[in-house]
């Protein structure tokens, strides 16, 4: 064994001198076709160089102009981009391959894509007379195309595949400010970083100069914001006003980022990315909810968020359909795979966040009262969360004889069949518009009120349901209780207006509780 290990190393030493000078040649020529590589041109275009971009809203209170309002997006040279020179996040996919496949099964991939939420914004855009006020939308949800100048009642930018992507990869690596209480897309990106770096050394060039890499993504500024809850804040706070709707006042539409901030989570150092982007979701927040705190094993970039249906697999080629069709650099094959994965990750998170008790059990002169606490157990914000007209959480009852026959329901019925219950226990938002009337299909221009039906449940905070439950007469043997809470992330109504189907989305079950109520209770 001893001669066997003098040999190797004998031929390591004799091979090392040949791989070093491999390498060293292998840097050299990389230098020198770096050094070759012409100066990249300035970056920018000016805003007056986009023909027919329209600024209708006018300059600030300091007469600068305003080209991404009501948005509140900024382009921290004050310039449009080049779309010619913006990269694809599928070109990051030449070095960064494991997490250019995770990003393409989230929600930010697919921001902008999304079949409804397109549709939502052009039902928005029909009913105002500046169509540029889908700039609010599309802060957030295109960058991209933003920040080309393509958003636009006149479209004179020409596509490209980083135009055709959501929340990218270089939205995240070349931001550089955000500001939390505003919201409403309040992030500044400085997107020359990425046409000043598509312009230098490309693929295994960069190794020649990695610095420049870096310091286009991941400068020092940039490195500090992607690590901080902060960064989520841009987009996760949202606020309707004169400029952006029919509200005379500022009305709190999303405060996930401010609902976090004031947890207990935020206290103990747990960020959003901590959970939202752990490798495995679900075992983050079951290991947080044990007390620890430390950060996941690895970060991955599936953005693992709250839309089960976006990533129903079972529906087949209609979920491609919903997404938008395939992202550039994504096989079918690989779609399918990793979607399947980011299906599974969203269920199992969904399924850590909440949690029923029977918290109480009384006789009454005509029956029983139950009380049931819907329990925030995993959820670093409120349950429900985000804008939620459409996403909403509500409680299905039943009470059960011997013989399955159902004494008491709440809840259940109407739910089932695609339509609200008015008389279900529910935690939603109610869009209002001048009149008072009900707006269920998420007409943002037209919204001037936001009322909670019932108060969310915050984070490792409960709200406790009393229901009466009357029995017949002569009721015996042993009673069932079956509980449910019960998630959709669309109403029918936005559904239908959007894609003009009857279509219901299903609900996803977050929690479930199933009791055999005593005997001598009644």
């Amino acid at each position: 064994m001893k001669i066997g290990r003098m040999r190797v190393k004998t031929q390591l030493h004799y091979h090392a001198r040949f791989l070093a000078l491999a390498l060293l040649m292998t840097l050299i020529v990389l230098s020198v076709l770096a050094l070759r590589n012409p100066a990249p041109a300035p970056a920018g275009v000016a805003l007056s160089a986009v023909p027919y971009y329209k600024l209708p809203f006018g300059p600030d209170a300091n007469g600068t102009d305003r080209p991404f309002f009501p948005s509140k997006m900024q382009s921290a040279t004050g310039q449009f981009s080049d779309p010619a020179r913006l990269p694809s996040s599928s070109e990051c996919a030449s070095c960064h391959q494991r997490e250019f496949t995770e990003w393409a099964a989230s929600l930010h991939a697919i921001a902008d894509r999304d079949l409804i939420y397109e549709a939502v914004v052009e039902a928005n855009e029909d009913t105002v007379s500046d169509p540029e006020k889908a700039r609010f939308c599309e802060g957030c949800h295109a960058p991209n195309e933003m920040m080309t100048g393509r958003v636009n009642r006149f479209v004179s930018v020409p596509p490209s595949d980083a135009l055709s992507e959501g929340v990218a990869c270089i939205t995240c690596h070349t931001a550089t400010k955000v500001e939390p209480e505003k919201g409403n897309g309040a992030l500044t990106l400085a997107y020359h970083r990425a046409e000043t770096a598509q312009a230098g050394p490309q693929g295994a060039a960069i190794l020649a100069d990695p610095r420049a890499h870096v310091a286009a993504y991941a400068a020092s500024d940039t490195d500090a914001l992607m690590k901080s809850a902060e960064a989520c804040a841009a987009c996760h706070v949202e606020t309707y006003d004169p400029t952006n709707s029919k509200a005379s006042a500022p009305q709190k539409v999303q405060t996930t980022f401010l609902e976090w901030r004031d947890s207990w989570y935020a206290k103990n150092g747990v960020t959003c990315q901590d959970c939202h982007m752990a490798s495995d979701p679900a075992a983050q927040l079951r290991a947080i909810r044990d007390g620890d705190t430390s950060d996941p094993d690895r970060y991955s970039h599936r953005f693992i968020g709250a839309n089960y249906a976006m990533t129903e697999t079972e529906l087949g080629d209609a979920l491609g359909v919903l997404r938008g069709g395939l992202l550039p650099g994504m096989t079918a094959e690989a779609n399918r795979a990793t979607l399947e994965v980011q299906k599974r990750q969203t269920q199992g998170f969904l399924r850590e966040a909440a949690r029923l008790e029977l918290r109480g059990l009384r006789r009454t002169g005509e029956g029983l009262q139950l009380d049931i606490a819907v329990q925030n157990i995993g959820a670093g914000h409120n349950l429900p969360t985000g804008v939620n007209d459409q996403k909403y959480i509500w409680l299905e009852v039943t009470v059960s004889d011997a013989a399955n026959h159902t004494l008491f329901r709440s809840g259940g019925a109407a739910e089932r069949l695609g339509v609200e219950d008015p008389e279900a226990v529910s935690w939603i938002e109610h869009f209002l518009d001048r009149e008072g009337k009900r707006i269920t299909d998420h007409l943002t221009f037209q919204t001037a009120a936001v009322i909670w039906q019932r108060k969310p449940i915050p984070p490792r905070g409960e709200d406790v349901i009393s229901y009466d439950v009357p029995l017949p007469e002569g009721a015996d043997g042993s009673l069932k209780l079956e509980a449910r809470l019960l998630y959709r992330v669309a109403l029918p109504d936005l559904i239908y207006t959007s894609l003009r189907r009857n279509l219901s989305v299903p609900p996803f079950t977050l929690a479930e509780l199933s009791r055999d109520l005593p005997e001598d209770i009644r």
